[in-house]
């Protein structure tokens, strides 16, 4: 089974969404959750993080212990109405480049830009780039599902639905 089987509502959550809470393990076995802008790559069963070389902790934590969450629980500003909340499990890995270019980084910032139209005002004088270099070297987390639950309206008290994908070793 891949992405592209869920059901259309499940797949509009996942593109349309502003932001999800990635859950990591920290070192010592804490889980650490941070609101992130995911960028779905159907093509390739994967979803897109990045994060700054400013904060880096989520990357750190992913190559420690690669199994990761994304909760897609809140649909502001998504368009959709009466959503599910939408649990994807699954591993994730981080390349040892610090990224400043390339195709899936450039989606990632078109992507920004369309859902925060506000953040394109720091990219847009020379001051505000150099000040904020740190912030646009990045490290890419690319997240293989494993499995994605889902809760039809967002009706948590009710059970999930479940879509298992293969694991690929």
């Amino acid at each position: 089974m891949t992405l592209a089987e869920l059901p259309a509502e499940v797949l509009a959550v996942l593109r349309e969404f502003r932001c999800c809470e990635m859950a990591t393990v920290g070192p010592d076995g804490t889980p650490a959750a941070w609101p992130m802008v995911p960028l779905l790559l159907l093509d390739r069963d994967q979803l897109l993080l990045t994060t700054s070389i400013g904060f880096a902790a989520k990357a750190a934590n992913v190559r420690r212990e690669p199994r990761v969450s994304m909760l897609f629980s809140d649909p502001t500003g998504s368009g959709l109405s009466d959503p599910p909340a939408v649990l994807v499990s699954g591993t994730a890995s981080v390349g040892e480049r610090v990224e400043t270019a390339g195709d899936d980084l450039e989606a990632h910032w078109r992507l920004v830009g369309a859902r925060q139209p506000v953040s394109r005002w720091f990219a847009a004088s020379a001051p505000g780039r150099w000040f904020m270099d740190w912030y646009y070297m990045r490290l890419l987390i690319y997240v293989t599902p494993r499995s994605v639950l889902w809760w039809p309206a967002g009706e948590t008290a009710a059970a999930p639905r479940r879509h298992d994908l293969p694991h690929v070793a």
